[in-house]
């Protein structure tokens, strides 16, 4: 009977969810056409961790916030936020409130997301902890376009140095002569006004590492490799923006995850995991992070592309995380859990 009592006594922790939403009135504001689809992609996962976290016996408290009106963070009054921000309009804004609450939340710091969301500060990160990466360029908005701006022999891939989400990297974005160099350049420059990183391409596999830090240990989950179904493919074999977001077309309905990778070799894939962790705590990533890397099978030789350390969840198996979570053994719920237990217990 008593031990019933204090059971029942037992405070209930409340989560809060953090999220954003970008009016249809502002989008011209703060986004292209790109991030007016990618920013806002974020109800069904708020409804799919309230009922987890219900179920679970957590209180949940719903927060949302918007470009122009932060004002709910106010209500905040919870034991445990879940940051589920990741629109480039506020994503630094929130982590740096969030790093001046006396309040823990899932993910990584300011500093961590400042950084995944710099592909420049990434590589250099990348090279001072000797793992591999392609050789590269930065391409500035100022710089004459020249033969020295090229960072090896052809192919090479050019994309904008500032965005996340895949933004800006379609099949298009790969040159293989110096013509197309230029005028791919010239292109990104015109729709996306910043500096450009221009890397070898690497032929072969594209690979996604999903890090998950407990108390106990970091581990790496079972890589994801690129895949797609039937004739629509990408000639790259590159997850990209159509890839990853253009629901319309038939090679994101190709497109999806298989994890383990088939035809990795065990050394190969255990180091590639090793790497992984090691750039998990390079980055001064936290809880969690998904690592985008290259694989030439060829050479036997795999490199780091980039970072994610605010990834974003996605219940639908056809997602990198989420197939490597089901490959190790483990489901997005416990996988979600896990997170807050980081924290809160």
């Amino acid at each position: 009977m008593k031990k019933r009592k204090a059971a029942h006594r037992r405070k209930k922790n409340t989560i809060a969810l953090l999220y954003h939403y970008v009016p249809e009135e502002i989008t011209d504001k703060y986004f292209s056409a790109e991030h007016a689809l990618v920013d806002n992609q974020t109800d069904e996962i708020v409804d799919y961790m309230h009922r987890l976290f219900r179920r679970r016996g957590y209180r949940v408290q719903i927060i949302k916030v918007e470009p122009d009106d932060l004002s709910n963070l106010k209500k905040l009054k919870a034991d445990f936020v879940f940051n589920l921000v990741d629109s480039k309009a506020m994503e630094l804004q929130i982590a740096r409130v969030l790093g001046r609450l006396k309040i823990p939340y899932s993910g990584s710091s300011f500093e961590a997301i400042q950084t995944s969301n710099n592909k420049l500060r990434t590589k250099r990160l990348f090279q001072k902890s000797q793992l591999p990466t392609p050789n590269y360029s930065f391409i500035r908005m100022t710089d004459r376009i020249s033969r020295r701006l090229v960072p090896g022999k052809f192919p090479v891939i050019i994309k904008p140095a500032f965005e996340h989400c895949s933004i800006g990297i379609t099949d298009r974005s790969i040159a293989q002569n110096y013509q197309q160099f230029k005028e791919i350049i010239r292109s990104l420059r015109k729709s996306h006004r910043q500096g450009l990183l221009a890397e070898e391409f690497i032929p072969g596999k594209e690979l996604q590492v999903t890090v998950l830090e407990t108390p106990n240990q970091t581990v790496a989950l079972p890589i994801a490799e690129i895949a797609f179904k039937g004739k629509s493919k990408n000639k790259w074999n590159i997850y990209g923006f159509d890839e990853k977001w253009s629901k319309h077309l038939p090679v994101y309905k190709s497109c999806h995850f298989v994890a383990p990778p088939k035809q990795l070799k065990s050394d190969i894939d255990t180091q590639i995991k090793k790497d992984s962790i090691r750039a998990f705590y390079a980055l001064g990533l936290r809880d969690y992070g998904r690592f985008d890397l290259r694989y030439n099978p060829k050479a036997h030789q795999w490199y780091f592309l980039e970072a994610n350390a605010n990834a974003g969840f996605d219940p639908h198996p056809r997602d990198a995380m989420t197939a490597s979570i089901k490959a190790h053994g483990m489901t997005l719920d416990d996988f979600v859990l896990q997170i807050v237990r980081n924290s809160i217990h």
